[in-house]
């Protein structure tokens, strides 16, 4: 490491017991010692009776040669001035990289863990600003910093290594050497080999770059110019919310998140992007987000979500048209296997001016799926279960937003009906699809076919999918996917002796993207074949099809 790229870095870190807790901050101590030239001394201490004006210059100035230590109240007046004024300053990011550098001069001198995340806000929030020579040495100092904070070295090893992967692929992208990027990959470099021992596995650095592909690091940006932002679409509710931005081409983006004050503020920044009207909007929300401003900033475009509390968030985008997905929750998604199921959200496949897959004779998927979902809903609410709908007329609905109402009213299955099709009119037989990556070329073109994109597009989503599967609770949805096939034969096959059981599938359906409970899509027939088609027009096949996909949910519910 440069010396000169540690000042303000080399204060002293308390003193604390050593343990299996302990070993990060222990690494962080070495480095930041093999930085500086010994601890600092205590010098002179500055009056307590001195207050923060608006010269402050000599004061912060005594405060930052690191010789000089400083009673709280004058050094809190002064963060507290030097953060105001920062983010209204016209050299935004590099006054907030000096007002975090005081900002963890408090916290050296308090030890307070709310002076340390007030520090690691402003290095985040510069290090996320616009690029200058120092987004570098912020997006570091707040790696270090979140490691320390969370007494486990390993937090700032992968926060480290994600901003060198991420330092790596953004360089890759320019076409062309950045000095700038190359100087912050060598030190980031750096920083991981001193931090070696504190490696955390494999799966964990996996994790770590799973997680750039939601970042918008991994997508195609071989389309040049500007892009704009077209519009936004936004569904909130008390305990969830969906904001979808669409743009008119693939850009690099990332999320980030503030504590500004009381104030807690989610961002989306895009690269290289404008706004299509041409000027910045606000609007007033009300549950979990509180509000939405749209802007551009000096290297693209940024939308921020104002919240009105703590919230957990997902970002992911899709493609055809290419569109950007913020998930917020109130509550961390769960693996857990818990089978409550007192709220089902039923959605009906296609309707207003998409009718879906068309039968030989003119039955529209659309229909049928609208008339079994009725049907379902009957049943389950017989039986005590809450149950919502996507859709309850003949209405267009767009994939995301489906999902997203499923979110709002906290449902504990999704369950999505469709009837399937194939070129090869003989194919017949029940099928269910979880959401996962294709299992087969026949999954990837139906998926396709039900997300209304291209099959390039549908296997650029189970990429990403399989960075998701995990906190989708895709075990949970194929077991759900079991029961369906499991009661869809058996009320079936007594009458119609020649049903196949298609099996469970994976595949990439965007409806079920960023469900936040179990979620199925069930192909309840082929309505490309004649004699399904007719089934499917038939009010016993229909009830007999109802009939199972409400007993799946009751057995679901029972733990089978």
């Amino acid at each position: 490491m440069n010396p000169s790229t540690a000042r303000h870095r080399t204060l002293p870190l308390r003193a604390r017991p050593f343990g299996a807790r302990r070993v990060g901050i222990w690494a962080a101590a070495v480095l930041l010692a093999a930085c500086s030239k010994g601890p600092t001394p205590l010098g002179n201490l500055v009056d307590a009776s001195v207050t923060a004006t608006a010269d402050d210059g000599p004061l912060e100035a005594a405060v930052l040669d690191r010789h000089t230590t400083l009673a709280r109240g004058p050094l809190a007046t002064l963060v507290e001035r030097r953060l105001a004024s920062a983010r209204a300053s016209d050299v935004r990011p590099e006054a907030l990289l000096r007002a975090a550098h005081l900002a963890e001069r408090l916290y050296r001198e308090t030890h307070k863990e709310s002076d340390g995340q007030r520090a690691l806000a402003a290095y985040t929030e510069a290090a996320n600003d616009r690029p200058f020579e120092g987004t570098c040495e912020a997006a570091r100092d707040g790696a270090r910093l979140e490691g320390e904070l969370a007494s486990d070295g390993r937090k700032t090893y992968v926060a480290l290594f994600r901003l060198l992967e991420r330092a790596k692929a953004r360089n890759s992208l320019k076409k062309q050497a950045n000095s700038d990027a190359s100087g912050c990959i060598a030190a980031l470099t750096e920083d991981l080999a001193a931090f070696r021992a504190l490696r955390p596995s494999d799966a964990e650095l996996d994790a770590a770059r799973a997680a750039l592909a939601l970042e918008g690091i991994a997508i195609d940006l071989s389309t040049k110019g500007q892009a704009h932002i077209t519009r936004v679409e936004h569904t909130v509710g008390e305990e969830t919310a969906r904001i979808v931005v669409y743009l008119d081409k693939p850009v690099a983006y990332k999320a980030a998140d503030f504590a500004l004050g009381n104030a807690l503020e989610t961002t989306l920044e895009f690269e290289a992007t404008e706004l299509s009207t041409g000027h910045a909007e606000q609007k007033k929300l009300t549950g979990i987000a509180t509000g939405l401003r749209l802007e551009e900033t000096k290297s693209g475009a940024r939308i921020a979500i104002g919240l009105s509390g703590k919230a957990y968030r997902k970002v992911f985008h899709l493609t055809e048209p290419y569109r950007v997905v913020l998930d917020l929750a109130r509550t961390a998604p769960s693996n857990a296997a818990r089978r409550a199921v007192e709220k089902v959200v039923i959605d009906a496949g296609h309707g207003g001016s998409d009718p879906g897959a068309i039968g030989p004779t003119g039955l529209h998927e659309k229909d049928v799926t609208l008339d079994l979902s009725k049907r379902v809903a009957t049943g389950l609410v017989a039986r005590g279960i809450r149950v919502f709908f996507t859709r309850e007329d003949d209405s267009y609905v767009a994939l995301e937003e489906r999902t997203a109402r499923a979110n709002a009213v906290s449902a504990d299955l999704f369950l999505s009906i469709h009837c399937n099709a194939a070129e090869n009119r003989s194919r017949h037989g029940i099928e269910s699809y979880v959401l996962d990556t294709a299992s087969s070329d026949m999954a990837s073109r139906l998926a396709a076919r039900e997300n209304a994109t291209t099959e390039k597009a549908t296997r650029e989503l189970s990429e990403i999918l399989a960075d998701m599967r995990m906190s989708d609770g895709a075990t949970r949805s194929h077991r759900f996917g079991q029961l369906l096939q499991k009661s869809a034969l058996a009320s079936l096959s007594g009458s119609y002796a020649d049903v196949v059981d298609g099996g469970v599938k994976n595949a990439g359906f965007y409806v079920l993207v960023g469900a936040r409970m179990p979620g199925v899509l069930f192909e309840t027939s082929y309505i490309s074949n004649e004699t399904e088609e007719r089934r499917l027009s038939s009010d016993a096949y229909k009830d007999r099809l109802a009939d199972a996909m409400v007993n799946a949910v009751l057995a679901y519910r029972q733990g089978k």
